[in-house]
């Protein structure tokens, strides 16, 4: 094995960085929290070999990384606990510049007070450093002209998108990025991207009726669903920073888990219920359908106060498309009601078109769901660019 030049993160001005990851102070220079879903970094270099020194923590639920080259990926892997150095990929001829990319496969850990990464150098071969400065080592990349945030659960976390399908345990290798709608979505339109999402949350409540699992109370926070003094210390509890990275959209991929709750028992006093009168019917019960309406709108109203310019899609369906109705109801009236001609709704495939082949782990959408409501999203996108 080659020698190894490492580079703290404080020398790699060139270094892109994908999502809500905010930089902690180490002994050895700045290091890189990588909290949510496909948070991460990518650098271009002629290196051919590239290596991350990564440290890592978990009490149950391990971290799962993802290295991508040139845009594909090429592998996936479970960190160790502890300081340890990972070897990316090598082999590569120096005579090309590659797009190395580093991310996240496993969503924000809020189950898990331990789960932990830290991002803390990139290290080259000394043969290659040798007489370089680091920006001739890491080289500037291209900037993306479009931003897309991605707001939502399980399926946003790409649950499911690893995995066979008879597989049900809940665990964090069954969560991947490859398939994902939301990354395809950014790479058909050539977009910078970050995703919030967190598997089994909602709008109001959780799948399970836990008042506590509402995604839109923490959407100010750099990653407000983690617990604990060590991510209080790593940042997540602090307000975000809007100003640094105002996304041209935002893609709200919510309510799949509210349907969970009007369907599932009461928890800790709380229950969102069915309309009792029009049993065997499925549908909310009138004061929980408005009780529904009052979260999208406040929901709503704290995504365009902090990104006054991005145009909002809300799209469901991905799971099956009960609630569609009611949320395409909600949302065009609020965007009525606040002459917001830049919000509307999405109904996306359900994963009940999946044939065999398509299905993907734990009862979630498959690649094949994946790719038709990526196809449908970017072109609704795309409308909304002209």
């Amino acid at each position: 094995m080659a020698d190894i030049k490492y580079y703290s993160l404080d020398e790699i001005k060139n270094l892109h960085v994908y999502g809500r990851s905010p930089f902690t102070q180490q002994d050895n220079g700045s290091a890189l929290v990588l909290f949510w879903t496909a948070s991460g970094f990518s650098v271009e270099s002629r290196c051919g070999e590239l290596w991350a020194q990564i440290e890592a923590d978990y009490s149950v639920y391990e971290p799962w990384l993802s290295v991508w080259i040139n845009g594909c990926q090429v592998s996936r892997f479970m960190l160790l606990p502890g300081k340890n150095n990972y070897c990316l990929f090598r082999g590569l001829s120096q005579e090309k510049i590659n797009h190395f990319a580093l991310l996240k496969e496993t969503q924000a850990m809020s189950s898990d007070e331990k789960h932990m990464v830290l991002i803390n150098s990139l290290g080259v071969p000394l043969s290659f450093a040798e007489k370089k400065s680091s920006d001739e080592i890491f080289l500037p990349q291209k900037e993306k002209k479009l931003k897309i945030e991605f707001v939502g659960d399980s399926i946003t976390t790409g649950e499911g998108l690893a995995g066979g399908v008879n597989e049900q345990d809940w665990i964090s290798g069954w969560m991947a990025t490859r398939d994902s709608y939301a990354l395809n979505t950014a790479k058909n339109l050539n977009a910078d991207f970050r995703i919030l999402s967190q598997s089994g949350w909602g709008i109001c409540c959780g799948w399970d009726n836990d008042i506590n699992c509402a995604l839109p109370p923490k959407y100010e926070f750099e990653a407000g669903l983690l617990w604990g003094e060590r991510n209080e210390k790593l940042g997540a509890g602090k307000k975000h920073d809007f100003s640094k990275w105002q996304p041209d959209f935002i893609v709200v991929n919510l309510g799949t888990n509210d349907w969970g709750a009007f369907n599932s028992p009461e928890k800790n006093g709380f229950k969102l219920h069915l309309d009792q009168e029009k049993l065997p019917k499925k549908i909310p019960a009138q004061k929980d359908s408005e009780y529904l309406r009052e979260k999208i709108w406040d929901f709503l109203g704290t995504l365009r106060k902090n990104n006054p310019q991005a145009s909002i899609v809300w799209a469901y369906g991905m799971c099956g498309p009960e609630l569609g109705d009611y949320l395409r109801q909600f949302v065009e009236e609020y965007a009525r009601k606040n002459d917001d001609g830049k919000i509307s709704f999405l109904l996306l495939p359900s994963m009940s078109e999946e044939t065999e082949e398509e299905k993907g782990s734990r009862s979630h959408p498959g690649p094949g769901t994946h790719k038709r409501a990526c196809q449908l999203l970017t072109k609704k996108i795309q409308e909304l660019m002209k």
